[in-house]
C-alpha cells in the first residue's frame, strides 16, 4: 500500500456517504419487508427459518435464529475490528470510509447485530415471557429483542455520527475516539441482550444441555466483545493512560468471571476463557495473513483461577453477594499480580514494578465494580428465569420497597458507580507542565528495519538519536520513555539505553522519511502523556506542517496533539464540549436501556403471579 499524496482529514465524500446509505438500504429493507409480513401472519422463510433453529437448538423461535445471526455478525465486526486498527496503525487515516476494506465487515456485522433485533421482534410469538414492550398491533417483543435492536442501531448509527464528527472536529485515528466507542460499546452492548434472551428463553420452558451451556459461552463472548477495547495496548501503541487498562482489565475479568461462575457452576470461567482463546485465535489470522500485528493479549487465568478457587472454598453456602464481593477482592489483588506477571511476558509495554502498589488498588477497586456488576446481572438472569431472585446478605429486608430496592439492585448500582469513577479518573489524558523537552542529537545511520509496506516513493532515511532531557529528571517514576514510528507502512516501538543521568541513545534506527511520524514518548504517573516529535511529513490536508528530523531542542507536547494531527485546533471549545456530550448521553443511554431491559424481565414473572393468585 503507498500514500503519495495527502488522504482527506475531514468527512467523507458525498458519493461515499451515498453508497454507505444505499448498502444500509439494501440488507435492512428486505429483512423489514419479510418481518411486516411475519407479523400479519403469513408464512416467510424468515418465520420457516426461525422455526428450524427454534427445533435444533431449543429455543423459542425468537431467540434461536438471533443467537446465530447475532453471533455471526458480531464475529465479522470483530474481524473488521482487528484488521482494521492495525491497518491504521501501519497506514494512518483512510482516503475515505469505503476506501478501507476492513471497513466493509465492521459495517455489515453492525448492521446485522441491528437486523437482529428487528429479527427477533418479528419472529416473537407465543410462548412469550411475561414481561414484554407492547408496540402498535397487540404486537409484544421480548426485552432481549428491545435492547439487541436499540444497542445495535447505536452501533450503526455509529457510521454516520463518525463522519460528522470528522467534519466538525476531523479525523481521530484511535479505537477510542468518541463515535469508535458508539459503534464497538454498541456492538459489545447486544450479547448482553443474548444473554437477556436466554434468560427469557428460560422462563418460557427452555432447557436442556445446550440452553445450560450456551450461558457460559455468552459470557466469553461478552470477555471477547469487549476486551476489544484494549487493542491498542495490547498491539503497542496506546493512546490513553496504562491505567486506564489497569482498570478495564479489573472490571472486564471480574463481571464477566463471577457472572459466568454463578450461572453455570464448577467450570464456568473454563469455558468462558476458551470461548476468548479460541476468537483471538480467530482474529488475529487475517493480521497475520497481511503481515500486520496480531494482538497479544493478558489471558485472564489468575483471575479465572481465583474465581475458581473462592466457589469452591464457599460452596456450601448460596453463591451470592458475599461471592461476588469475595471473589472480586481476591481477583482484583490476586489477578492483578498475575498480569504484571502476563504483561512483562507478553504486553508491548510491561506494568512497571513501581506501580504495582497503586495498580493492585485500581485493579481490585475495578474488579469489587465488576463483580457487584456481574452479581446483579446474575440475580436479575435468575429472576427472570424464574427462580428465586438472589436475597441481600442482610435478611429481613424484602418487605418494603426500600428493602426490595437494596436486595435487589443497590451492590449493582453501586458497582456501576464505581467502575464509572475509576473510568473517569483513569481514561483522560492529561498534557505536560510547561518546560519539559528533550535535546535530539541526530545521526545518520547505515542499518535500517524491515518494513512491511514500504513506501517507494520517499527515499528511506535511518538515524539513530541521543536525547537529552530537560530537566534531567523529567523521567523520573516514567511508565514508559521510548521512542514510536508508526504510520509509514508498519510500525515501531524503539527502547533506549541510559547513557547518563537524563541522557539515553535509542537502540534502533528510527524512520524519518516519507509518511512515518516518529517521536519520543512519555508517560508518567497517573495520567501524563507527553511527546517530542523528531519526525512527521507536511500534511496539507490537516494543515500539518513538516517537522524535520534534525539536531536540536524540542519541547514535549500533549501526546494527542502529534498522534493525531488531523484534529481540528480551531474548533470552538463550546462545540467540543458539546460533541463529548452528545455521544456521551448516547452511549449512557445504551448502558441505562440495559439496566431498564434487565429491571423490566424480572418483573414480569412476580406480576404474572399475582395475577394469576387475585
Amino acid at each position: 500500500m503507498l500514500l503519495t499524496h495527502s488522504p482527506p482529514a475531514g468527512g467523507a465524500a458525498l458519493d461515499q456517504v451515498l453508497i454507505a446509505f444505499g448498502i444500509f438500504l439494501v440488507t435492512v429493507v428486505p429483512l423489514v419487508l419479510l418481518g411486516i409480513a411475519e407479523r400479519r401472519g403469513r408464512r416467510t422463510p424468515l418465520g420457516r427459518l426461525g422455526d428450524w433453529a427454534a427445533r435444533l437448538t431449543g429455543l423459542p423461535r425468537w431467540a434461536a435464529l438471533p443467537m446465530g445471526t447475532a453471533l455471526l455478525s458480531g464475529v465479522a465486526a470483530l474481524v473488521g475490528v482487528y484488521w482494521d486498527v492495525p491497518s491504521h496503525i501501519f497506514f494512518g487515516r483512510d482516503e475515505g470510509p469505503l476506501d478501507n476494506p476492513s471497513h466493509y465487515p465492521i459495517y455489515l456485522g453492525l448492521i446485522g447485530i441491528f437486523l437482529t433485533g428487528v429479527m427477533s421482534a418479528s419472529l416473537a410469538r407465543e410462548p412469550l415471557p411475561a414481561r414484554t414492550l407492547r408496540l402498535p398491533g397487540n404486537w409484544h417483543v421480548p426485552m432481549g429483542s428491545v435492547l439487541i435492536t436499540a444497542t445495535g442501531l447505536v452501533a450503526v448509527g455509529g457510521f454516520p455520527l463518525d463522519d460528522i464528527w470528522h467534519r466538525l472536529f476531523g479525523q481521530d485515528v484511535t479505537l477510542w475516539g468518541p463515535t469508535h466507542v458508539l459503534m464497538v460499546g454498541g456492538g459489545v452492548i447486544v450479547v448482553l441482550g443474548l444473554q437477556l434472551l436466554l434468560a427469557e428463553s428460560r422462563q418460557v420452558g427452555s432447557s436442556g444441555r445446550f440452553v445450560r451451556v450456551l450461558s457460559p459461552v455468552l459470557a466469553g463472548a461478552w470477555l471477547m466483545g469487549a476486551s476489544a477495547f484494549l487493542m491498542e495496548f495490547d498491539i503497542g501503541v496506546p493512546q490513553f493512560p496504562l491505567a486506564s487498562q489497569v482498570v478495564l482489565v479489573g472490571l472486564l475479568s471480574a463481571w464477566v468471571l463471577v457472572f459466568a461462575r454463578m450461572q453455570f457452576g464448577p467450570g464456568a470461567t473454563v469455558i468462558a476463557l476458551a470461548v476468548f482463546f479460541a476468537s483471538r485465535a480467530l482474529y488475529a489470522v487475517l493480521p497475520a495473513a497481511l503481515d500486520m500485528p496480531t494482538s497479544p493479549f493478558l489471558p485472564y487465568i489468575g483471575q479465572a483461577v481465583v474465581v475458581e478457587l473462592v466457589a469452591l472454598a464457599m460452596a456450601r453456602r448460596q453463591l451470592g453477594y458475599r461471592f461476588a464481593l469475595v471473589a472480586g477482592l481476591a481477583s482484583g489483588v490476586l489477578g492483578m499480580l498475575a498480569d504484571w506477571g502476563f504483561s512483562r511476558v507478553v504486553m508491548p509495554y510491561a506494568w512497571p514494578t513501581e506501580l504495582m502498589p497503586a495498580f493492585v488498588a485500581l485493579g481490585t477497586a475495578a474488579a469489587l465494580a465488576g463483580a457487584a456488576i456481574g452479581a446483579w446481572q446474575h440475580q436479575r438472569v435468575e429472576a427472570i428465569a424464574g427462580r428465586d431472585p438472589l436475597r441481600a446478605t442482610v435478611s429481613g429486608v424484602e418487605g418494603s420497597a426500600g428493602g426490595r430496592f437494596r436486595s435487589r439492585h443497590a451492590v449493582g448500582l453501586a458497582g456501576a458507580l464505581l467502575a464509572a469513577a475509576l473510568l473517569f479518573v483513569a481514561v483522560p489524558p492529561q498534557p505536560p507542565e510547561d518546560g519539559l523537552s528533550a535535546e535530539f542529537e541526530v545521526t545518520e545511520s547505515d542499518e535500517s528495519q524491515d518494513v512491511a509496506y514500504p513506501h517507494e516513493d520517499a527515499e528511506p532515511r535511518w538515524v539513530h538519536a541521543t536525547v537529552t532531557l530537560r530537566p534531567s529528571d523529567a523521567d523520573e517514576g516514567a511508565i514508559w520513555l521510548r521512542f514510536l514510528a508508526w504510520q509509514g507502512g508498519d510500525f515501531y516501538n524503539v527502547e533506549l539505553e541510559r547513557v547518563d543521568d537524563g541522557v539515553y541513545r535509542s537502540t534502533e534506527p528510527l524512520p524519518v522519511y516519507g509518511e512515518w511520524k516518529t517521536g519520543l514518548r512519555l508517560h508518567t504517573p497517573l495520567r501524563t502523556m507527553a511527546i517530542a516529535p523528531l519526525y512527521a511529513p507536511e500534511d496539507p490536508e490537516a494543515d500539518a506542517p513538516e517537522i524535520r528530523a534534525e539536531s536540536g531542542e524540542r519541547d514535549f507536547i500533549h501526546e494527542i496533539s502529534f498522534l493525531q494531527r488531523e484534529r481540528k485546533e480551531d474548533t470552538p471549545a463550546v462545540l467540543w464540549t458539546l460533541g463529548y456530550l452528545s455521544v456521551g448521553v448516547v452511549f449512557a443511554v445504551a448502558w441505562a436501556l440495559f439496566a431498564w431491559c434487565y429491571v423490566t424481565a424480572a418483573a414480569g414473572r412476580q406480576r404474572r403471579e399475582r395475577a394469576t393468585v387475585a
